[in-house]
């Protein structure tokens, strides 16, 4: 490192510091990820909200599971002057905690929708009372107001990191032109995805009936990027901490711009394929 306290030039933030505490974290996360789903396994009962929250937690347990191990990796990381590989690392590990993390909200509406579709199926008193459905109303509002607003904190906190990183990859040279807009410019295009995500939601689901569920396409989009993505980063960052120190001073711009663009460009459609999946509770 660069720096006695372990941080680097061009920011004031320590990232093989703080990696224990995300690897923990990370670990904590896919401990209750895994007792979700040995919840579904051993309930023996097979449905469409039970498969579907199980692929979503699966892939949730993958992501979070190798991140703790990357973070552990990066932790291990203290050559001197290893401040763009070790913030590189950083990076590819700060996405896959954030696609880990929006996955664990998702997976969460999908048990509830299970837990509704299951006291449905067992009620013997006929149709819900009014009070049933509002409440019902109720919690899809709030689910998804928590799931948007996961996603939204992820974006801004993933901007946050690329730009240090930017900041760090380019210390003692010119920053290039695109560096002080990548992360507002980031941050905007996640948001008008997410907007419009969430009006074709709306749009299809005034055509459908309350017993309909999201695109098969969507949650099979939402499971294959988010693992890609942790297997990829995973593979990457195993790469990256093999490489010699010389190789990073300076880091190749190609290098960095390829880093930025996996990091900040694979995750969307992940993160806006689990949000177009959510389920509709309180439509059902």
């Amino acid at each position: 490192m660069s720096a006695s306290d372990g941080t680097c030039a061009g920011t004031g933030w320590s990232a093989v510091e703080s990696a224990p505490a995300n690897s923990q974290l990370a670990g904590v996360l896919a401990g209750f990820v895994f007792a979700g789903i040995v919840m579904i396994i051993t309930e023996g009962k097979a449905s469409v909200a039970r498969i579907t929250a199980l692929r979503v937690l699966i892939s949730a347990f993958i992501a979070l599971a190798l991140d703790s191990y990357a973070f552990s990796l990066l932790n291990g990381d203290v050559a001197e002057n290893a401040c763009a590989r070790i913030w590189t690392e950083s990076l590819i590990a700060s996405g896959m905690l954030a696609v880990g993390a929006v996955a664990v909200m998702a997976s969460i509406s999908w048990l509830l929708s299970a837990y509704i579709e299951t006291q449905s199926g067992e009620a013997e008193t006929g149709p819900p009372s009014a009070q049933s459905i509002a409440g019902l109303a109720t919690l899809e509002r709030l689910l998804r107001r928590i799931v948007y607003g996961v996603t939204v904190m992820t974006v801004v906190l993933l901007s946050t990191v690329a730009n240090d990183y930017v900041n760090v990859a380019f210390a003692g040279r010119g920053k290039p032109w695109w560096g002080p807009s990548i992360s507002p410019l980031y941050v905007l295009s996640a948001s008008l995805g997410m907007v419009g995500i969430t009006w074709w939601r709306q749009r299809r689901a005034e055509e459908q009936s309350p017993t309909d569920y999201p695109s098969r396409n969507a949650l099979s989009t939402a499971f294959a990027a988010v693992i890609s993505y942790a297997l990829c980063g995973t593979a990457a960052i195993g790469i990256i901490t093999s490489t010699p120190i010389r190789f990073w001073n300076p880091a190749p711009n190609f290098l960095v711009i390829v880093t930025i663009s996996f990091v900040l460009v694979v995750p969307v459609p992940a993160m806006l394929a689990l949000i177009y999946a959510m389920p509709n509770p309180g439509r059902r």
